[in-house]
């Protein structure tokens, strides 16, 4: 119930310095990498300009890794295979001024779910999601040298989730609370970056504004900037993201091994337009973070950082939590294919005040959690495993907190674990403050709900993906997901099972949550740079015995399906 995050100090992983506008170019959650890798180019431009030969003028154009198969886009005008800004401003020594536009539209059909006892189903129906960003950024590029500023702004003008007020169905005994379900957000405006960097050649950088955050595979911080793109086989729609006030210094990269050290500190406040999925209205958290990283510009590498988190609700409840990550990398050449394999892990100890019980005015928090990817790119064809573990929870009166939830962003297929555990933990909110069935309802119960994040699972996410022509990719995969504990439902492990665990129908749990089969297409169109996205995904759940009802039948099959558009200028 405790998950400190948005604490990276959003090193890159896979930072490059071949070329300063391929550096200029890296925002939000790589803005640190962008510092210190034009630093490093600067460095060599200046070491390379001798008497004769001539130097090379500086490259201001991204170096592309080729690639075999289709192109990832279908190019119907201009030369351009890959997306750039149509309203960009070239200057002299690769100083640049561009203004992105973004905007993108999502249709979404959720099944229904049996949340409780009573088989009351939550029926989301149909929702949509409306996004329209604009962004500006400027680099000084080598114009300043040996001194570089970047200055970002991003900013969500509209997003949302619309759709008619979602309720139970007619056979609830009590009106349903909106918060925890997979339900329809009111549209409203979101800041995203406002920020400046100064660097001083690859000794110091400087940075101060809002940003959004990033590290990893996005496991604890996630951005919600990284959702499907070519070769991926993601099935992701992300949506908000990690956004922190921050300030920070960094140094690097240093020495032939890539060495990069960042030391910085974050305030999360809703008032002062920064947010993450920890925080509930009312919440406020600072925290201290540090960085190490290894590997810039090579194809080995990895970090670490620890943020000491800080965490006040609106009645004075505090959690004061230490995260430490781990991010390691690898990419290798096999033939004609190349191998890209990446692991996170994440530990998060220290204590807390939320949710306290009779016995137990403080809880001791232990999370872990660990995400490996393997990802296969012949081109082509293609193949993705994604494999994590979630440290789960099934005792809710010991001295210990142990749930650990992933960031929401961190997507493991559509159904599972965004709907049908999103909707039966958010009912838990209603059923365990039900007057007519408790006396006085327990504190902090509005944290239960797992709000889409996975947590308490084992899950194995094997895809393949094939692109036939250029811009199309059709992907898809099974999840199979076990739970790391027994599925417990508060109200029903403490009423009916006597602290044993049950699950929201009020059964005996078990550890096999079933299987998910997700099928995808994109086709993808580029025009002068300006790219366009259109996409499909669905998705049919067979739940397993962690989801046996009252009547020992398990629950039935369920589908699910949405139709994306995303346009980029």
């Amino acid at each position: 119930m405790v998950k400190p995050h948005g604490a990276s100090l959003l090193l890159p992983p896979r930072a490059r310095r071949a070329s300063l506008h391929q550096v200029s170019r890296r925002v939000g959650p790589q803005a640190l990498g962008a510092g210190l890798g034009l630093a490093s180019l600067m460095l060599s431009a200046a070491a390379s300009a001798t008497p004769n030969p001539p130097p090379s003028p500086p490259k201001c154009e991204p170096t592309r890794a080729k690639t075999s198969g289709p192109p990832t886009a279908h190019v119907l005008a201009g030369d351009q295979e890959h997306y750039s800004p149509l309203l960009r401003l070239d200057m002299d020594e690769c100083a640049k001024l561009e203004v992105p536009i973004y905007g993108s539209f999502a249709t979404e059909l959720s099944p229904s779910v049996a949340v409780d006892r009573e088989l009351n189903e939550y029926q989301p129906g149909v929702t949509h999601r409306p996004r329209f960003r604009i962004g500006a950024r400027y680099n000084s590029g080598l114009s300043l040298a040996p001194v570089q500023l970047h200055a970002e702004y991003e900013h969500d003008l509209y997003t949302g989730i619309l759709g008619d007020e979602t309720s139970l169905d007619a056979g609830a005994a009590f009106p349903i609370d909106r918060a925890g379900y997979p339900s329809p957000v009111p549209g409203d405006h979101e800041l995203r970056k406002a920020y400046l960097r100064f660097s001083l050649a690859q000794y110091a950088h400087l940075t101060a504004g809002w940003q959004t955050s990033h590290w990893g595979l996005g496991l604890l911080a996630n951005d919600g900037a990284h959702g499907w793109t070519p070769g991926s086989a993601s099935f992701s729609n992300p949506i908000s993201g990690d956004r922190v006030l921050r300030g920070q210094l960094a140094t690097g990269p240093l020495t032939d091994l890539g060495l990069m050290v960042a030391v910085g500190m974050d305030w999360l406040d809703q008032d002062l337009l920064a947010d993450d999925d920890v925080l509930l209205e009312g919440d406020t958290a600072r925290q201290f973070v540090g960085a190490i990283m290894l590997g810039e510009g090579h194809a080995h590498g990895g970090g670490a950082y620890a943020a000491k988190r800080r965490q006040e609700s609106p009645d004075g409840r505090v959690t004061d939590v230490l995260a430490m990550d781990l991010y390691l990398r690898s990419r290798v050449r096999l033939g004609p294919a190349w191998l890209h394999l990446q692991t996170e892990a994440a530990y998060i100890t220290g204590t807390t005040d939320l949710a306290p019980t009779s016995d137990f005015e403080e809880h001791d928090v232990r999370q872990f959690g660990l995400a490996a990817r393997a990802d296969l790119d012949a081109g082509l064809f293609g193949s993705v495993v994604d494999v994590l573990y979630a440290s789960g929870d099934s005792n809710f009166d010991d001295e210990k907190q142990t749930a650990f939830k992933a960031d929401p962003n961190y997507e493991m297929g559509l159904l599972l674990y965004r709907q049908v555990i999103a909707a039966q933990t958010a009912r838990t909110v209603a059923t365990a403050a039900d007057p007519n069935l408790v006396g006085v309802p327990a504190d902090d119960l509005d944290r239960l709900p797992t709000r889409g994040s996975v947590t308490n699972t084992l899950a194995v996410f094997p895809r393949l993906r094939v692109r036939p022509t250029a811009g199309l990719e059709l992907y898809g995969g099974a999840l199979f997901a076990f739970a790391a504990q027994d599925p417990a439902d508060a109200f029903n492990t403490r009423v009916i099972g006597g602290g044993s665990p049950r699950n929201a129908f009020g059964s005996v749990s078990s550890r096999m949550l079933g299987t998910e089969y997700d099928i995808g297409i994109r086709y993808r169109l580029n025009v002068s740079g300006a790219e366009a996205t259109l996409g499909g995904e669905a998705g049919v759940f067979t739940p397993g015995p962690a989801f046996t009802q009252g009547d020992g039948q398990q629950l039935a099959a369920m589908g699910g399906a949405r139709l994306m558009l995303d346009v980029r200028m």
